[in-house]
């Protein structure tokens, strides 16, 4: 399509336009842009520009009395089809394919249907009600404080393949109740998902629940869908802590761990996790991650004394803020792991050949003995082998990090300095 072509675009049909709340929480409007499963923010002109094109002008005096209609003002007709060629997304216009729906997993499938969804959002939107959620957090605190204490301590026991095998079912229970979760949010505020499947993300299989219309909520009520996920993994861990203290057992004492690992996991906003979307519903700011590239090149040029556009106080304040706690996340995550690594690598160095020699004996040959033994030298490994697997993960974001620093340093020397009056 030619930035040149004078010809008036056709827009498709089944695109639908609401009000969406201020990214700044000003009086600047925004509107949200649907079609299909994608959703756009746009401004005030942009939604009179759509609006006039969908009309469906004949002629180019047409377009300018449309656009006027919405817009309170007067356009020519060549500079509003250049404007809507040069910013509309593509894939508003006719003669643009749909685009095929993206898929961060290798591979995934929907175990739970709409419908099915639906039945049981439908039986659990009722917790998220302020007199039900506010006692359930309570309880969850004073349980939890209880039980994380000795939680700590436990993960660092063996880890025998009955016991893990138990815990890898029951830790994936547990994401199951977290995307039943956002769902049941979305019935509490009667917005429309689709339904809940299973992919292999990396190589980790995870939980997703198709919560795309949530677009069309408030911003505090996409928050809450938002948090849904993490709030029913709270009420699952009241069940488990309940039971470890009561029974002792180690198994319950890890899995409090691992599901309260995987909650923080899931809040911090380094990644595209809840923690993400939940920061950028509550502060109004999208695409985090590329202005948050951009607060860095910005302070990276004024530390070099270069000259930089800035930003509205309140965005900068916020960037900051999140670039601040992403880089505390960074660094407990990378003291944990190298603490960790550490204590493993002691842990096996202690074990002479013939620790290993009980954990495998060589003088049994039955088969029930073997396999017991072998399951528990597995056991022995499957710590330093999570711990090893997620420090190599944890090294690969802090390249890809310092990518980030050193392109930013790159583009700040190109930039003309600043002058200063004496």
């Amino acid at each position: 399509m030619s930035n040149y072509d004078t010809s008036i675009p056709l827009l498709k049909g089944n695109i639908t336009i609401v009000a969406q709340e201020d990214a700044e929480g000003g009086s600047r409007q925004r509107y949200l842009l649907m079609l299909g499963d994608s959703y756009f923010l746009i401004s005030v002109k942009t939604r009179a520009l759509v609006l006039a094109l969908l009309r469906s002008p004949g002629t180019q005096q047409q377009l300018e009395s449309n656009f006027a209609a919405e817009a309170g003002e007067r356009i020519p007709a060549t500079t509003l089809i250049a404007l809507a060629r040069q910013t509309l997304p593509p894939v508003l216009f006719c003669d643009t394919p749909q685009p095929l729906s993206t898929n961060p997993f290798i591979v995934s499938a929907t175990l739970i249907s709409p419908r099915h969804a639906a039945r049981m959002a439908a039986s659990l939107a009722w917790l998220f009600r302020p007199q039900c959620a506010l006692p359930v957090i309570a309880l969850f605190v004073l349980a939890h404080a209880m039980v994380l204490p000795d939680a700590l301590h436990a993960v660092h026991g063996v880890w025998t393949v009955p016991q893990t095998c138990v815990l890898a079912l029951l830790f994936l229970a547990s994401g199951l109740f977290h995307e039943c979760g956002h769902i049941a949010a979305c019935r509490y505020f009667r917005c429309a998902h689709g339904g809940i499947g299973i992919g292999l993300y990396l190589v980790f299989p995870v939980w997703y629940a198709d919560v795309t219309h949530a677009w069309r909520l408030k911003r505090r009520q996409r928050a809450v869908v938002d948090l849904g996920g993490v709030y029913f993994q709270a009420i699952f861990l009241i069940a488990v802590d309940v039971y470890a203290l009561a029974s002792g057992d180690p198994v319950a004492f890890k899995l409090a761990w691992l599901i309260t690992f995987a909650m923080l996991l899931t809040l911090n906003p380094v990644f595209k996790f809840d923690g993400y979307w939940l920061l950028s519903d509550l502060s109004g700011l999208h695409n985090l991650h590329r202005q948050v590239r951009q607060s860095i090149s910005t302070s990276i040029a004024r530390a070099m004394r270069k000259q930089m556009a800035s930003r509205p106080p309140l965005q900068a304040t916020i960037l900051h803020a999140y670039l601040l706690s992403s880089a505390c996340y960074f660094l407990y995550i990378g003291l944990f792991l190298g603490r960790e690594l550490v204590s493993s690598g002691v842990f096996l160095a202690s074990m002479t050949g013939a620790d290993w020699q009980k954990s495998i004996p060589m003088d049994r040959v039955g088969w029930a003995e073997a396999a017991s033994a072998i399951g528990h030298g597995l056991g022995i490994l499957v710590w330093p082998f999570m711990i090893m697997l997620a420090s190599m993960l944890f090294l690969n974001r802090l390249r890809l990090g310092m990518g980030v620093i050193v392109s930013s340093i790159r583009e700040a020397r190109t930039l003309p300095s600043r002058r200063h009056s004496i």
